[in-house]
Parts: C-alpha cells; structure tokens; sequence
C-alpha cells in the first residue's frame, strides 16, 4: 500500500512498515553521523539538515540512545516533532535500564510516546536470551500505547535470523548493501534470504548501511535499486549531515537528476577511521569491532608512554558505524 505526501513541487512515496501500520518514507534519515561518534555536530549545525529532510518530505528519522543524536533530532524538527515517525534503539540488558533509556527518549524528544523501539546490535539467539526482560518491558510498552512498534538492528546473518523468527519483534532493521560490506557472517544474499524470513513473518525491514560506509558512494543509484529490486525493504537509512546531503539523496532516491549547485556543496573528501598516536593499546576498540576491521600493531608500543600497542584500521572491512570510538577509553579515535 503507497501512499503520496506532497511538500511543494516534491513527491515522497510511502509504504506501510511490515504489519505495524505506520506509514514511512521509503527513504528514511539516519542520524548516527550528526553526533559525537562521526560529525560530532553541535544540535544547532545539525538542526538544518533534519529540516531539509522534512521539506522534501521524509517522514522517518531514525537515531539511538548511544549516538547521543535525539536532542538534534528534537530540534531540526521543530512542529513536525509529533508528525513523523521515529525510532531509536537501547543497548539496555536490564528493564530497570531500559526503562531509564525510554523515559531519557521521551524528554528528549518532548513526546509522550516513541513509535519504534529497537534492541540495539542483537548478535545471537543467547545475545537475544540475555535481553529477554527488555524485550517483555517493551511488549508492555506497545500494550499501553506507549511505543507503536519492536524491533531490532542487527549485523550478523545469524542475528538477523534470530529476529526474522520471534513473534515478538514487528521490525527488522539490517545492514545491508549490494557487496555485503559490513556483514561479519555471511553474504548479501544471506542477508536477503534473513530478509524474506522476516518478510514472510510479516515484519517490517528497513536497511541501513546502504552505502557500506561511503565504499559504494560513487555509485548510490544502483546502490539504492539494489535494495529495492527484491521488494523485501520498506525504507532505506541514509545518513545524511546537511542540506546538500539531504537534496542529493533524495534527487537520487528519486530518479532525478542532482542539481549542480547542490553537489557543489556536498562534501566529496570520503570518510575515514583516525586512530590518533594518543592510543594505549588497551584493546577496547578491537574487542567491540563486528567487522574485523581493527587490529593491534605492537610493534609501536612506547614503554615511556604507557602505550602497549597502536590501534590500527584496516579501511577496506571498515563500515565508519563509529561503535569503537563509543568505548575508547581516551577519546583518541573519531570517524573524520
């Protein structure tokens, strides 16, 4: 079922999430690059793009209680704050931490309920076990109106097929791109068969990491058909830091052609992992890495220092989802 908004001379298409009954772009605004793991905007830098987005008519904002990025969402917003649909997601273990991470989304987004609420990164059926009664806390949640909707994002293929089979999950959120860039497990094609699990169990599936990370962004058209083709993704996650960001993305998703002044304003430097000098090797940052990305050369240990090794980035598993900067005890990596 599509449905059409129309803001201006714009066209957005809609589709339904999977069976939870909300309506949602099918090109969504990821919200991980305006906060402190990648950008690091302050929420007035970012408040235009989340505009931007609105204008041209999407309707679905996507962010997380780690990517510190709800108060920027809240702002960029403005009165379109209670007419769009957002999820966020909690790392929570306990429903006593849960229930501190619901409560923190509220306030910061100045609304008296949350559409869509994720576990954050499930990584197995015991990952899944582990979080049980954070799951049983958001079911009671949905019961009293208080979220619209479950879900989970995931990495992994096998996590993605622990989510697409249990009943109490309306939504799954998975990386996924034509290369299968930022898969650990498995292939992109692994991750679509998850998909059609999920589909058939009448879930909804929005993708994120489409881009890989900025591998694939010289070539977003047929990055985006990839995902479209199957039929299987109700909305596409875009990260998105400005205006410029927000026009192209949508001019693409749309078929149309970019407007030169709008590239001319997008940043085209690509983006990378900085792992500064300051590092101490403790190995946080490998520990938390999905990807296999991160390694440790103890070769640059400095005993003077107090540095046991340097944390090194190997640029072609890495997908830029920042996680590691999120541990690192001194603040020495950032997603530049």
């Amino acid at each position: 079922m599509l449905k059409s908004l129309f803001f201006g001379d714009r066209t957005v298409k809609q589709v339904l999430l999977g069976k939870t009954g909300i309506q949602v772009s099918e090109l969504s605004f990821g919200s991980l690059i305006l906060g402190r793991l990648q950008a690091d905007l302050t929420e007035e830098e970012a408040a235009p793009a989340v505009a931007k987005a609105v204008e041209l008519g999407i309707n679905f904002f996507d962010t997380a209680q780690s990517y510190g990025t709800q108060k920027h969402l809240r702002l960029g917003l403005g009165r379109a704050v209670n007419d769009v649909v957002i999820a966020t997601k909690t790392h929570a273990r306990t429903r006593e931490d849960a229930q501190k991470a619901f409560e923190e989304s509220l306030k910061e987004f100045g609304r008296d309920y949350i559409d869509i609420y994720h576990c954050h990164l499930i990584e197995s059926s015991d990952d899944l076990a582990n979080r049980r009664e954070v799951l049983d806390f958001l079911m009671e949640l949905k019961e009293k109106g208080l979220i619209r909707a479950t879900g989970a994002s995931v990495h992994k293929v096998e996590a993605a097929n622990v989510v697409a089979a249990e009943p109490d999950f309306d939504i799954l959120f998975p990386v996924l791109n034509s290369q299968g860039l930022g898969i650990p497990d498995g292939s992109a094609e692994e991750m679509l068969q998850a998909c059609q699990l999920a589909k058939t169990n009448g879930k909804g599936i929005y993708a994120m990491k489409p881009l890989a990370g900025g591998h694939l962004r010289g070539s977003p058209k047929e990055a985006f058909k990839y995902l479209q083709a199957p039929g299987l993704v109700d909305s596409i996650c875009v990260g998105m830091k400005s205006p410029a960001e927000v026009e192209m993305n949508v001019s693409v998703f749309e078929g149309r052609e970019v407007p030169q002044e709008v590239l001319a304003q997008v940043e085209t430097v690509p983006r990378t992992l900085r792992i500064y000098n300051r590092c101490i090797g403790c190995g946080s940052c490998v520990e938390v890495c999905d990807q296999g990305a991160l390694s440790l050369d103890y070769s640059q240990a400095d005993e003077k220092r107090g540095k046991e090794a340097q944390s090194v980035v190997d640029v072609s598993r890495c997908i830029l989802c920042g996680y590691c900067a999120e541990v690192c005890p001194q603040f020495v990596i950032r997603v530049v």
